[in-house]
């Protein structure tokens, strides 16, 4: 039976919302009564609607980001942000509590560019003739084709069908590329051939890209156009080839594609343990081209962006590794002792020591990485449990047979947390 909701001021008049600031809960109670003729909560009286309102009320004001413990075994989870920030870089931030000299050049005292150390940095760690930051790899497919290949000049980019992907959040990089350029498709699903792109050139073609396969690799009946053939073709017809990495391999693999394209980009949120951004690097011409379209202004990168990738570069050329980087060196002695002290704090709860495959993430397409795990296998039922520890911030793995924690992503300093929050739970 729906019941009605109390009257407006009969709700903010309780005493119990006295100490709420009135005109903000009058807003949130607004919003709710709607919902509420669309769903009926299960609210039969005032105390009940107060004790709503004070749910949602703070619900909205703690804490954006809660802490949870990956027992998934993908190191890079994009639902789990991705990489694991160096904690010595982050407790560095307290200095943009104040003023900096985000555009300011200290010697001169003049106006600067922003980006300027981490360019020279991204120079130094790939060899590039120049760098670019934005703030993610999508603004970069965005801005390459809006400077090479833009559509209110009906010019044209060509991609092959075996790139047509969709990633996380249902994304599409080539619905991305319709917004802002003519593309035209070469080739088929599972084969593309060097002919393909030559038959489908035309005068309005400007741009050639490619796009990673992210997380899924092609197999068997299958065939595509390596970068060095792509480079050559652009360069003899005058056009520009650009290769979308997605996610940063290794350096040597961003040198080695630097050799063979116009352009390369690659997040900076994933094997390079950074905060996110969209790195571009080549050929100097292409990045002052890039630079000075009005649309880098939305993309560019912010003060905390920088500052952390700066850090995070200079970490990475002076040798230092970063948390992703050392979660991945793992050697099998490390994570099956890993998983034996987690079996050891759980007590009696009774789990089984598992061989399981792990992850990297992230968009990397890998054979999976190999790691141990116990599955828990109470009485109770799983999908129970598992929402439970999910509750408790311990993202594990529900299975036919029970929940799995995955050891791999599990930091050692967490584990007599991790038993804690298992026991507990069950």
């Amino acid at each position: 039976m729906k019941t009605n909701p109390p009257a407006m001021h009969a709700l903010l008049n309780a005493p119990a919302l006295k100490t709420y600031p009135r005109e903000r809960l009058k807003a949130l109670a607004t919003a709710l009564f709607k919902a509420h003729q669309v769903t009926p909560f299960a609210c039969a009286s005032l105390n009940e609607w107060v004790e709503l309102i004070k749910e949602r009320y703070t619900a909205l004001m703690s804490a954006p980001l809660k802490p949870l413990y990956n027992a998934t075994g993908v190191v890079l989870s994009t639902n789990l942000g991705r990489a694991c920030l160096e904690p010595s870089h982050l407790k560095e931030l307290e200095l943009l509590g104040g003023y900096v000299n985000l555009e300011v050049n200290m010697q001169t005292g003049k106006r600067a560019n922003r980006c300027h150390l981490v360019q020279e940095l991204l120079k130094m760690l790939f060899n590039a003739p120049d760098a670019l930051i934005l703030n993610n790899n999508a603004s970069a497919l965005v801005l390459v084709a809006s400077v090479f290949a833009p559509k209110a000049q009906n010019k044209e980019t060509l991609l092959s069908y075996g790139q047509l992907v969709e990633i996380g959040g249902h994304f599409r990089a080539h619905e991305l590329l319709e917004c802002v350029t003519n593309l035209r498709f070469v080739g088929s699903t599972n084969k593309t051939y060097l002919q393909d792109y030559q038959h489908a050139l035309s005068p309005n073609t400007t741009l050639i890209t490619t796009i990673h396969l992210s997380n899924f690799l092609q197999q068997g009946f299958v065939a595509s156009v390596g970068a060095k053939e792509l480079y050559k073709l652009a360069t003899a017809h005058q056009v520009l080839f650009y290769e979308d990495l997605g996610s940063m391999q290794s350096v040597p693999q961003v040198q080695k594609s630097l050799k063979h394209a116009h352009l390369v980009s690659f997040s900076a949120d994933k094997l390079l343990g950074s905060v996110q951004g969209g790195v571009v690097l080549g050929a100097k011409e292409c990045i002052q081209k890039l630079a000075k379209h009005p649309l880098y202004r939305a993309f560019r990168a912010d003060k905390i962006q920088l500052y952390m990738l700066a850090r995070s570069l200079q970490a990475h050329i002076q040798g230092q590794i970063n948390p992703t980087q050392r979660l991945l060196a793992q050697d099998s002695d490390t994570l099956l002792n890993k998983a034996l002290k987690l079996l050891h704090l759980l007590g009696g709860i009774k789990a089984t020591l598992l061989e399981t495959t792990a992850l990297v993430g992230g968009g990397v397409a890998d054979m999976g990485l190999k790691s141990f795990g116990l599955l828990l296998t109470p009485k109770k039922d799983f999908k129970e449990l598992h929402h439970a520890l999910h509750q408790q911030g311990l993202a594990c793995i529900l299975r036919c047979d029970g929940v799995l924690l995955d050891t791999f992503a599990l930091f050692e300093k967490d584990l007599s947390t991790i038993a804690r929050v298992v026991k507990n739970t069950l």
